[in-house]
């Protein structure tokens, strides 16, 4: 209510009081810069006019202007809190020699970008003749007889002279980087300019963020950033992805930086259900988030940046700053569609060569070791006779060309003392599955009021439903796992024609194999949607005591409230089994999530002499946490293909879950400034939090950050700096940071819950024992950086390097008795790395710009210690159907992968054979050896950008170098003979020693050797090394010129694409970064994963 006050409201309350005795209108531009917020562009010769005696009282600033400026030939415009100041045409005095002879030049002055710049002022040097550029950058100057040079000044911008040639001169004007101090958004909102600071902390504008349109704020975010690295679930449709920054520093945690949106905590949390046989991934909640409502991110990268944020904050922060009202000379209205198509771009190599069979004979089986595809005639699984030969590829013909389109509109505006904006956003997505959909809609409305000079007051509500039906399956019964056995020789059109008998039962392409499935099966009669609701946003209301002390309170919420359903029937092995075998089931799940924060602060500045500046904050913040759940499950439905939880003829089952949480935290700030060049800046917070026993739940975490402007320091000595050098600043900063653990961790409770399948009351889980003296896991970081400028900005090179150790982990440890293991703090982990940024203008002209950035970084995490009883930590604790395990061991690296089946080997690392069969035994216990590690030794991206004119053209290349990834995918296929390795077919004979030592000489059976090693990991082990061509857009500017006699103000369009392709890769086919969730145990392999897709289409943007 109070939002749509403020945006059908406008008050002029910006007053003044003052009184002049003979007064110049450079008192009045001070005395308005003093009591107000507005700033002033203006010739300094206006200052020198005399506008009398004056004595008001509380005059508003429009009123005051309109008195004093007409008598002395000055006029003015305000654009939201600038006021320019003109002198009249009309006033412009000639000398007599001027009247004489002048002449009249006119132009237009523009940025680096080609945006007209407002206010510039421009003067025949030597004389006292000039005006300043209107609200389009045009300017008309009469130059007297006799100047020859013209002189343009700005601020922020270096002045320009230019000879008099003609009589129109354009200019575009460069920034002087002496002057323009870059401002970033910090911790809690304070923006600070970037040389003060002592910490990394690394900024995207809006519109260099989603040049691709991409719908996802976490895929538009990967490559930009230096040791950002981001993991898909490769699932489809707003699919899952995982942001970590500066590497895993937790072995429990899920590693995931703090999200943070205009000053609201933004809860990202990514829900699968995915096993090795089943489950859906149900995407992330970052998707609520519209790109195009972003203005800028900033991220602060670990502990040293993110203290002031609290225990949740100690993986880095991702701060998200939204679009606000923009002062517009039209109506204010911008609209973009993004419109774009999905295709399968490659697939795990498969073998062509051989069909259906066992031991070179066709038979009625899912194994492909039979005949050549020769194209003799057989009978299919339909009766109908067909050639023996290959029919497509299953893995990529399957699918269908996806299609997605994104409108957005927004309406916005400044006025004197209010903004506001709205915004909606639609998203309409069809997948690369025939059934698979997504729609979203955003709706975010922000607006703003200086109420007086004293209060001011901001709200924002952000609103959000997003709605995803028929997700892929999962595993084993999943569509992706079917099709990579299916024979050459099997028809697709077949099985999409025959999936399901007349009966509802489901119709098999080969005989009475348990995990065979038709895909068309799983897609046509499994079933599941999500649907989430959400609304965030906040009020804030800010007091100015003084021009030095300010205050604010804000109240700030997060809810979501998610629906989750699937329906499928089980599968029939046969028609005359469907009485049998048949059991429809129907899963409801609901969860809420609410959030709410208070937060207090108080706020101040002051200047101590010329030279020192401090800096200074205090404040406090409530945070509490609810969530709850219920999930359903109804079995047996009384009609087929009905589905209701009351119908059912089986079992009704429902379980019931709630969650609070609760964090009381006080924090300050202490910033000291010396001579502009010189920073120090304390921070410390204290958190309460009821998760933790009342001995151990306060725990404080401070940081100090030192930033030293070596080159500001030079110039205020007076003393010269290289030619090629413009700016240097070394940074150095220490941090602690703690964090709790998750609720009722305190004391064991009893929990029941019905069986999924019978509806019986199970056993209260006693299987761990609480512990109720945990403490606070704790995180020590230091860091050191350096940041380099040349030849006036033409290159860059932001230098960082971390090291970090985490202690006091949550971790199970075994244990005897009526517990199998119980929570301890334990565990060091050690986390260090480095940071490199280059950026810089290698080419630019008048007409032509090439800018070049590059990001690296690497980054190691290890196990320092764990605990006498647990010397080792598995992430896929329980789930035993993989061919690996991931974790971590006391003096190794997190992110180990361990075969579960391994050679054995003698002492000279050969195989050992028998009877010419490789020796496979389990590789099981503390003894075993990791045969690769998940983590990169080099993340990098490089992002050229070409500009001509109007013409643009930027490409994003994202790299990955080192780190071991296993395809379980060409595991499957292995087994079944569908893998290109396959084709090798007849005798094989393998490479090792016999167990007196003597070389193998036996060969044997090539099939029996595939089945037998196709669930040995180190097989299927590949460099998971990359460079991709992840973005490239290719677009055209309008410029102003051609729109003048069109209703739009702006119009860019762009053809656009999205991981177009791998450059390099080492694996057969498959996506290199593929995972079935984001879980540091899914990094390792890929599994069922949906085949590399690539993204191309066209983006529109308009502004009126």
């Amino acid at each position: 209510m109070i939002l749509f006050l403020f945006l059908s409201t406008h008050l002029t309350f910006s007053q003044v009081t003052l009184s002049l005795k003979n007064g110049t209108l450079g008192n009045i531009i001070q005395t308005i810069k003093t009591q107000t917020e507005y700033k002033f562009f203006y010739d300094d010769e206006l200052t020198k006019l005399k506008v009398g005696d004056i004595n008001e009282k509380n005059i508003p600033v429009k009123e005051l202007l309109n008195k004093v400026l007409p008598p002395i030939g000055v006029t003015y415009k305000i654009d939201s809190q600038i006021i320019y100041l003109y002198p009249n045409k009309k006033e412009i005095k000639s000398t007599p020699k001027e009247k004489d002879s002048k002449q009249i030049i006119k132009g237009q002055v523009t940025d680096a970008s080609g945006e007209p710049l407002i206010g510039v002022s421009v003067s025949v040097k030597g004389s006292t003749s000039g005006t300043m550029t209107d609200m389009d950058g045009n300017y008309t100057l009469i130059v007297p007889e006799g100047y020859k040079d013209i002189q343009f000044s700005y601020v922020g911008f270096k002045t320009e002279q230019h000879a008099i040639k003609g009589d129109k001169i354009n200019i575009q004007m460069q920034e002087d980087t002496h002057t323009l101090d870059e401002v970033v958004v910090t911790a809690l909102g304070i923006k600070k300019e970037k040389k003060m600071l002592g910490y990394s902390v690394q900024e995207i504008k809006g519109d260099k963020l989603n040049q691709t349109g991409d719908p996802s704020i976490t895929g538009a975010l990967q490559g930009k950033v230096a040791g950002l690295q981001m993991t898909t679930s490769n699932t489809g449709l707003n699919g899952s992805t995982k942001i970590t920054i500066r590497g895993n520093s937790s072995l429990v945690d899920n590693n995931q930086p703090l999200w943070i949106v205009d000053g609201v905590p933004f809860t990202e949390e990514s829900t699968s259900t995915a096993s090795a046989y089943s489950g859906y991934d149900r995407g992330s909640t970052t998707v609520d988030i519209n790109p195009e409502d972003i203005e800028s991110i900033s991220v602060l990268k670990g502990p040293n940046a993110a203290a002031l944020y609290g225990s949740r904050a100690g993986n880095g922060v991702i701060l998200i700053t939204t679009k606000k009202g923009t002062k517009s000379n039209g109506f204010g209205v911008t609209y973009n569609n993004n419109f774009t198509w999905t295709q399968v771009a490659s697939t795990l190599e498969m073998q062509d060569k051989y069909g259906q069979g066992t031991n070179g004979i066709y038979s009625d089986t899912p194994y492909s070791f039979g005949p050549e595809l020769d194209g003799h005639e057989y009978t299919t699984f339909t009766g109908e006779n067909i050639p023996f030969q290959k029919y497509g590829n299953k893995l990529k013909d399957f699918f269908d060309t996806g299609f997605a389109q994104t409108h957005n509109v927004a309406i916005g505006n400044v006025k004197e003392d209010s903004n506001y904006r709205a915004s909606f956003g639609s998203t309409n997505a069809n997948g690369i599955f025939s059934r698979e959909k997504m729609n979203k809609i955003n709706v975010d409305l922000t607006a703003g009021m200086k109420m007086n000079k004293y209060l001011s007051m901001d709200s924002k509500i952000s609103l959000s439903r997003t709605k995803t039906e028929n997700r892929p399956l999962y595993g084993k019964n999943g569509i992706v796992y079917q099709l990579l056995f299916i024979p050459n020789n099997i028809r697709l059109s077949d099985l999409k024609d025959h999936y399901m008998s007349p009966e509802k039962a489901h119709i098999n392409w080969t005989g009475p194999f348990e995990e065979v499935l038709n895909p068309y099966f799983i897609e046509n009669q499994y079933s599941n949607n999500d649907e989430r609701w959400r609304a965030f946003g906040y009020y804030t209301a800010k007091l100015n005591f003084t021009d030095w002390l300010h205050g604010s309170a804000k109240y700030a919420f997060d809810y979501y409230n998610t629906t989750f359903k699937t329906t499928d029937i089980t599968k029939c092995l046969d028609v005359t089994t469907l009485d049998e075998q048949k059991q429809d089931r129907l899963d409801r799940s609901e969860s809420r999530f609410f959030e709410q924060n208070a937060e207090f602060m108080l706020l101040g500045n002051n200047n101590i002499g010329d030279r020192i500046q401090i800096g200074y904050s205090l404040g406090s913040n409530i945070m509490i946490q609810q969530r709850t759940g219920l999930d359903a499950f109804s079995v047996n439905m009384r009609k087929k293909l009905v589905w209701q939880m009351n119908s059912a003829l089986g079992v009704n089952g429902a379980n019931a879950s709630y969650m609070k949480k609760q964090i009381n935290s006080v924090f300050g700030t202490f910033q000291f400034t010396f001579d502009n060049y010189l920073t120090l800046d304390l921070t410390a917070r204290n958190d309460w939090s009821s998760t933790l026993p009342s001995n151990n739940r306060s725990f404080f975490y401070p940081s100090a950050n030192l930033s030293f402007v070596v080159s500001d320091f030079i110039r205020n000595q007076n003393w010269a700096l290289p030619a090629w050098l413009t700016f240097a600043k070394v940074r150095l900063s220490a941090a602690q940071v703690g964090k709790d653990t998750d609720p009722y961790q305190l004391c064991n409770w009893l929990n029941y819950k019905q069986n999924g399948n019978t509806g019986d009351l199970t056993s209260p889980d006693t299987s761990i024992r609480a512990n109720a003296t945990l403490k606070p896991e704790i995180s020590t970081s230091y860091e050191g950086g350096l940041e380099l400028k040349f030849l006036q900005n033409r290159l860059g090179i932001d230098f960082t390097y971390y090291n970090s150790r985490t202690k006091n982990q949550v971790l199970i440890v075994p244990m005897t008795g009526s517990f199998n293991g119980k929570y301890i703090n334990a565990g060091l982990v050690s986390n260090k790395g480095v940071e490199l940024m280059l950026y810089g203008t290698p080419v630019k002209t008048k007409d032509f710009s090439f800018d070049l950035t590059i990001n690296m970084a690497h980054n190691l995490s290890e196990v320092v210690e764990l605990t006498p009883e647990k010397k080792e930590v598995i992430f896929n604790e329980g789930e035993s159907n993989f061919i690996i395990d991931v974790g971590a061991r006391e003096g190794g690296k997190l992110g180990d992968i361990y075969p579960i089946q391994s050679y054995k080997r003698d002492n000279n690392g050969n195989i050992i054979i028998r009877d010419g069969y490789p020796l496979i035994e389990e590789s099981k216990g503390n003894d075993r050896k990791a045969i690769g590690n998940i983590q990169p030794k080099l993340l990098m991206s490089v992002t050229p950008s070409f500009a001509y004119k109007g013409i643009y053209l930027t490409a994003l290349f994202d790299m990955k170098f080192g780190g071991d990834i296993v395809s379980m995918s060409e595991s499957v296929a292995t087994n079944y003979g569908m893998a290109k390795r396959t084709e090798n077919r007849g005798t094989i004979t393998v490479k090792g020693v016999n167990e007196d030592g003597t070389p193998n000489t036996t060969a044997v059976d090539a099939e029996s050797y595939y089945k037998r090693i196709a669930n040995v990991a180190e097989e299927f082990l590949y460099d998971a090394s990359f460079i991709k061509l992840k973005e490239l857009s290719l677009g055209y500017s309008f410029p102003k010129t051609l729109l003048k006699k069109t209703p739009f103000n702006s119009l860019k369009v762009a053809f656009v694409t999205r991981n177009l392709c791998y450059l390099m890769s080492h694996t057969p086919g498959t996506s290199p970064e593929g995972g079935y969730d984001t879980t540091m145990f899914s990094q390792a392999f890929d599994f069922t994963s949906i085949p590399y897709t690539r993204t191309l289409g066209f983006s529109v943007n308009v502004g009126f």
